[in-house]
């Protein structure tokens, strides 16, 4: 191949990869919807219900909203809190979950982009429910647009979680990819590895609306005992 024809080459994949990486810069992950390398252009908010089937048969039900707020070009600060009933054993409770409190800065601009941050759950919840800890995580994360209809998406994180009189560390491993199609609906697929925490598997979809919202729904598979079995969300997402 000539050097003018690996040129063009090289110029036309640049370009794809840049297009859909933009095409996907508002389609936001399930699992890692804090933990990713995208600044938001103004400020967002998503409701979503979800069922979980829990161990022993058990259930869940939450309630939950989450938004994200862009304070300048490369910086944006968000929180989520949700309403959680869980059942089991012929028993019912539920109450309200620790708010979760991130930040996160894009260091890298460009067709792969690469962002820092953290997350703080501020323990305002209700321990019946195994709420009222204050847990905190630093993150690394990045999206890399491999072609024109695939994003690939990774996090690293460090996480603490309150145990007691002291905190269990533990890691963060998590990969996902999004593949656009031409009828505007994105699928997306992720990976999240925890040594101390839920491993799950998860498959979703969202969808743009001519109003400006977006469909958004996903279905999750555990992968440990510590994760539910499967769990089923719907949700709504909106600019501000």
């Amino acid at each position: 191949m000539s050097t003018r024809r690996f040129i063009v080459v090289a110029l036309l994949l640049a370009v794809n990869a840049s297009f859909a990486q933009e095409k996907t810069d508002n389609v936001n992950l399930v699992q890692t919807f804090f933990q990713d390398a995208t600044i938001a252009a103004r400020p967002y908010g998503e409701g979503f219900f979800q069922y979980s089937d829990l161990e022993e048969g058990g259930s869940g039900i939450a309630l939950a909203a989450r938004a994200a707020f862009p304070i300048a070009p490369k910086f944006q600060l968000g929180g989520k809190l949700a309403f959680v009933n869980l059942s089991g054993d012929g028993e019912s409770r539920g109450g309200i979950t620790d708010l979760v409190a991130s930040g996160r800065y894009k260091a890298v601009t460009g067709p792969t982009a690469i962002a820092v941050g953290g997350l703080v759950t501020l323990p305002i919840g209700d321990e019946d429910i195994g709420e009222g800890d204050l847990d905190f995580s630093f993150f690394g994360s990045l999206r890399h647009p491999a072609s024109r209809n695939l994003v690939v998406t990774a996090s690293f994180g460090l996480e603490f979680n309150e145990a007691g009189d002291g905190y269990i560390n533990g890691l963060l491993f998590a990969g996902g990819v999004i593949h656009p199609l031409r009828s505007g609906l994105n699928l997306t697929g992720e990976l999240n590895i925890r040594t101390e925490g839920m491993d799950l598997l998860s498959a979703g979809l969202d969808y743009p609306l001519r109003s400006g919202g977006r469909l958004r729904g996903a279905f999750l598979i555990g992968l440990d005992d510590k994760a539910p079995n499967f769990a089923l969300r719907g949700g709504y997402a909106f600019g501000f």
